[in-house]
Formats: C-alpha cells, sequence, structure tokens
C-alpha cells in the first residue's frame, strides 16, 4: 500500500476556511429558536411520566428488533404547510423547497419510527401585512389558516422576537395546538425546523427550558432526570452559542456547575443551541421520548377525521383518485393517469401496517378489513401517495 501523501498546507487552509464560511453562513443571521418550554408543559409531562417511562422502555425493545423487521411499523404524522408570501402572490418558499424540508425532516426523524406528510395541499396566504412580523402576532393568521389536530407549519420571510432580534422560529404547545413558525431562510438549513419538532413531540433544549438562566442539572447526571432537558444521556448543557462554539464545533466555554465541574456539552444535539450546522443528531433517550409522548398523546396529532388526502411527493402530472369512499364493502377503485405497474399498503391510523399487494384491475380488495379509518400508501415510480379512507 502506497502511503497516502500529506495535505498540502495551503489546501488545508482552504479547506479550512471554506467550512468556516458554510457554518457561518448558517448562523450569521438569526439568533436561533425562541421557545420556551412553559411550566403548565412540564407539569403535564410529568403527570403522565410513568406512562413515559413505559413506551420508552417499548422503543428500545422495538427499536432494538428493527434490525430484523425489513418493514418497521411507520406512524403517518400529518402536517399542514402555510407559505406566507406578499400580498402580489411572489416570494416565499416555492413547493419544491418544502418538499425538500419535508425529506429532510423524514430522514432525521426516521429513528422515531414517525413519517411525516404533507395534509392536502399547500395553503398558500398572499398578505404582506405577515410577511414579517413579531413573535406573538401569529394568532392574526392562525386564527383563519389553521387545521386542527395535526400540526400547523408556517414559513415567513422574517420574524423578530420581543427584544425587536431575528429568530428562525418557534413553537407553539398549548390548547391542543401543535404549531411551529419558522424563517424562511432558516427552513432550508437541515436542523432548525427538526429542532422546533423535537419541541412539538415534548423536547427542551438541552441546556434546559429557560433561555435566560443558567441550568441547575449537574455535569455528574445525579439529577438528570429532574433539572436540565430531564433526559439523562444529554450532558448537562450551559447554552451553547456562537461565543462558546468554535467553527469546528468545538465547546470552547469554561462555565461551571454548582458544584465546580466544568461543563463538556453535546455541541452536535439537534436541541441545542450550538451552531446550526454543528447540530445532526438526537440522543438515543431524546428519540424514545418523543416516541413515548406522540404514544401518549395521539390523539392530538392525527384526528381520524382529518387524515390527509396527501400526496407529499406525488409528481404534478398524476392525479389520483380513489371511491367510493367512505366505502362499505369490496373493493376501492383507483383512478390514476398511469399504465406503470403500482404496489400499495394500507395502515390504520396507529401506523399499524395491515395489508400489501399490487394493484389489479385498478382495484384493491378491502373486504377483509373492520370498520374504521385508514391510510392507503401506493408506490408510484421513486414516489409515494398518500391517501386516506373511511369502511363502514
Amino acid at each position: 500500500m502506497k502511503p497516502l501523501k500529506a495535505i498540502k498546507p495551503h489546501l488545508f487552509t482552504s479547506l479550512t476556511l471554506l467550512m468556516c464560511v458554510v457554518i457561518n453562513a448558517q448562523d450569521a443571521s438569526n439568533l436561533g429558536c425562541d421557545t420556551e418550554t412553559p411550566q403548565e408543559t412540564l407539569a403535564y409531562i410529568n403527570s403522565i411520566k410513568p406512562q413515559i417511562k413505559y413506551l420508552e422502555q417499548e422503543y428500545k425493545k422495538l427499536n432494538s428488533t428493527k434490525k430484523h423487521q425489513p418493514e418497521k411499523t411507520e406512524h403517518p404524522i400529518p402536517i399542514k404547510f402555510h407559505i406566507i408570501r406578499n400580498s402580489e402572490g411572489t416570494e416565499g418558499l416555492t413547493s419544491s423547497e418544502v418538499e425538500s424540508a419535508l425529506e429532510n425532516l423524514n430522514s432525521i426523524y426516521a429513528e422515531t419510527f414517525f413519517k411525516f406528510f404533507a395534509f392536502e395541499d399547500i395553503n398558500f396566504i398572499n398578505q404582506s401585512d405577515y410577511f414579517e412580523f413579531k413573535k406573538g402576532d401569529e394568532k392574526a393568521f392562525i386564527s383563519a389558516h389553521y387545521e386542527p389536530n395535526i400540526i400547523n407549519i408556517y414559513f415567513i420571510n422574517y420574524i423578530e422576537n420581543a427584544s425587536g432580534n431575528s429568530i428562525c422560529g418557534y413553537s407553539i404547545n398549548d390548547e391542543n395546538k401543535h404549531i411551529i413558525v419558522m424563517k424562511n431562510l432558516c427552513a432550508l438549513n437541515d436542523s432548525s425546523l427538526a429542532h422546533e419538532m423535537g419541541h412539538i413531540f415534548s423536547l427542551s433544549h438541552t441546556h434546559g427550558p429557560s433561555n435566560t438562566k443558567l441550568t441547575t442539572e449537574l455535569v455528574d447526571g445525579s439529577n438528570c432526570d429532574t433539572d436540565g432537558d430531564g433526559i439523562c444521556d444529554t450532558p448537562a448543557d450551559p447554552m451553547l452559542s456562537l461565543a462558546n462554539v468554535n467553527n469546528f464545533c468545538e465547546y470552547t466555554g469554561t462555565l461551571t456547575d454548582a458544584h465546580g465541574a466544568v461543563f463538556t456539552p453535546d455541541t452536535h444535539n439537534i436541541m441545542s443551541y450550538s451552531r446550526k450546522a454543528c447540530r445532526t443528531s438526537f440522543s438515543p433517550m431524546q428519540l424514545a421520548r418523543m416516541y413515548a409522548y406522540f404514544q401518549s398523546t395521539k390523539e392530538n396529532f392525527i384526528n381520524s377525521e382529518k387524515q390527509a388526502n396527501s400526496k407529499p411527493n406525488e409528481d404534478a402530472e398524476t392525479h389520483l383518485r380513489i371511491y367510493p369512499n367512505p366505502i362499505k364493502d369490496g373493493s376501492l377503485q383507483i383512478n390514476i393517469n398511469t399504465s406503470d405497474d403500482l404496489h400499495y399498503f394500507i395502515t390504520n391510523i396507529q401506523g399499524q401496517r395491515l395489508q400489501t399487494g399490487r394493484i389489479q384491475n385498478n382495484q384493491i380488495d378491502v373486504s377483509i378489513l373492520p370498520a374504521g379509518s385508514y391510510v392507503l400508501f401506493i408506490n408510484h415510480s421513486n414516489n409515494q401517495i398518500i391517501k386516506r379512507f373511511i369502511k363502514q
């Protein structure tokens, strides 16, 4: 084997500068997430903690056996996307950018057994008054543009917090509402939307529920279950920032906890305030917590009457219709403009796969299914078409 050639100093310097530019570009124009976990939310999570702990163990068992299950259980979770543009209907994110953000979200959340998909078509809101606004003003457009009982995400050109600082976004979890408000620029990086979705599924920042106080979690982890983010495989975090995480994603701070131990936080955790390009992963216990929270509060995310007639990746030239819907017995008729060989599977709203097969004569026999709400997934080329139907 030939020895590896040493990297020339000027080439190494160029690569280093390029890395610094990429990381800085993602962080230069905003302060990140402005979400604080309310005490009411913390109290609710504590009230269902025995159930959460049980379901976390269920997740670990499910995750440990997934290698032996080629078709793991996925829980379809609908999202209503809203794009706010100016009154002329220009600017704002494009549909393809939203699809890309959704694809990235599913990639990051693959280990949770969630499958996010778009509820119906994107809602374009052409209103310059909402194109740029301050946190708290979202009530004006949410009252007229909100799909109940599912996650709603609003993409906006510019957002400020109460102090007048530009922020990436924030999430709202109250009164059974699950809302994410996201700055357009931040929707296109690889971590901000995933970060806000973590809040939706009960995760706090790794530095704890407050964005203004030093965490009380100890470096030795002795109070990890009650302080900080309440999750024990995320190290105590003194609140990361551009000031204490360098361009190589290394923590450079010197703060200590109440016992004088120096913090050693994880700069790669998605729920931290680290540089956005550094945030790449959830911890195993964070994944288990999100799964458990979803299972405990599933009815708040998937309403059987609102389950989506959705086309998250559908080719624009492909139009599919299923009928009759609701169906009493017999076969669903599939009206689709293609001659391709199509395969499908059907799940209940809990994500359990109940039936698979190939579509023959534009029909799917659903006579064996009991009455209830179902989700039909049809694989077409490299895309997946999703439709909801009801069996009476």
